[in-house]
């Protein structure tokens, strides 16, 4: 569970003091570098055709995709938040071609490129508050800046599982709970945007995180952590934190994670509730595929949708 005993709002994690999300949001950063020292670029990683030199290429902070440049400008009203997102699989494939040949000392350098400029997005909020809210684009609509600073965290467990067959080993607690944070604070930030009405929680071993969006479009919404044992509200239970990362990210097949109850739902008809929000999102990958899981198991199967479409770190 969470050492952080609080409950936050009205703009979830974003509402939290600069300097707790700074800290997680770096720990996170810190644990994925690591997990990356000790990884063969040259493997296979889980992702069909792409080695660990690809995945950790597409987190990395490169000159030709300055996305926390990009957002800090929209933060301050020098670019507009609604302009035509970046096509990202076309941005991550020609990064990964641009830098095929980089060395392990050079992936790190970039990670550690990154992790300045990610410092600096923090920083920048602590001096001007008014950024913390300011709104970003992102693949699924306009979201605080500081939303967007903390789903990174997202981006950096789920991939520190797909490097798994390159010797990265176990990720740490820390980077799997910023994570399941991450996709607890967006899936509320969408519930509030969208006007849904929700609380709802995402369970693991030790606890978990939850959110509440009160069903009032544009008035916010908060997150939570769990205590541990049988959740209280209607909640996805995982197995573990890596299992339901890797759920959310569609790494696994909902409906067999069902059947081996290392996926309980609790509570259905509350999880149903996050229905409507897929009706928001259109053109996600999968989609045919996340509506059946949806039919089966409500929020989760929106859950698996919202994330990987929102934030590909890029620094």
């Amino acid at each position: 569970m969470s050492s952080i005993e609080i409950v936050s709002g009205p703009w979830g994690v974003a509402s939290m003091s600069v300097a707790v999300q700074r800290g997680r949001a770096l720990a996170a950063w810190d644990a994925f570098r690591d997990l990356v020292a000790r990884v063969d670029p040259d493997a296979p990683s889980r992702l069909t055709g792409w080695d660990g030199r690809a995945v950790i290429t597409h987190l990395a902070s490169w000159p030709e995709a300055p996305l926390l440049a990009r957002l800090l400008a929209e933060a301050r009203g020098r670019r507009a938040p609604d302009a035509a997102p970046m096509h990202q699989d076309d941005v991550n494939a020609r990064l990964v071609d641009t830098h095929r040949d980089a060395t392990a000392a050079e992936l790190l350098a970039a990670l550690d490129d990154g992790r300045v400029r990610l410092a600096a997005a923090f920083d920048a909020t602590a001096q001007d508050p008014t950024l913390a809210l300011a709104r970003t684009g992102s693949q699924v609509g306009p979201v605080p800046l500081l939303t967007q600073l903390g789903a990174i965290a997202y981006e950096l467990a789920v991939h520190a599982l797909d490097l798994a067959p390159c010797g990265a080993g176990e990720p740490p607690a820390v980077l799997l709970d910023a994570g399941v944070l991450a996709l607890a604070d967006i899936t509320g930030a969408l519930a509030a945007r969208h006007g849904v009405r929700a609380r709802t929680g995402l369970a693991v071993p030790g606890g978990g995180w939850g959110f509440a969006a009160p069903g009032t479009e544009g008035v916010g919404w908060e997150v939570f952590p769990l205590p541990p044992g049988r959740p209280g509200l209607p909640a996805v239970e995982a197995r573990s934190a890596a299992l339901l990362l890797d759920a959310s990210a569609g790494r696994r097949a909902v409906p067999a994670l069902l059947a081996r109850r290392e996926l309980k739902p609790h509570n259905l008809p509350g999880l149903l509730a996050l229905a409507p929000l897929l009706d928001h999102v259109p053109g996600l990958p999968g989609g045919p595929a996340l509506r059946l899981t949806a039919t089966a198991l409500g929020s989760v199967g929106r859950m698996t949708a919202l994330l990987p479409t929102l934030t590909r770190p890029r620094s």
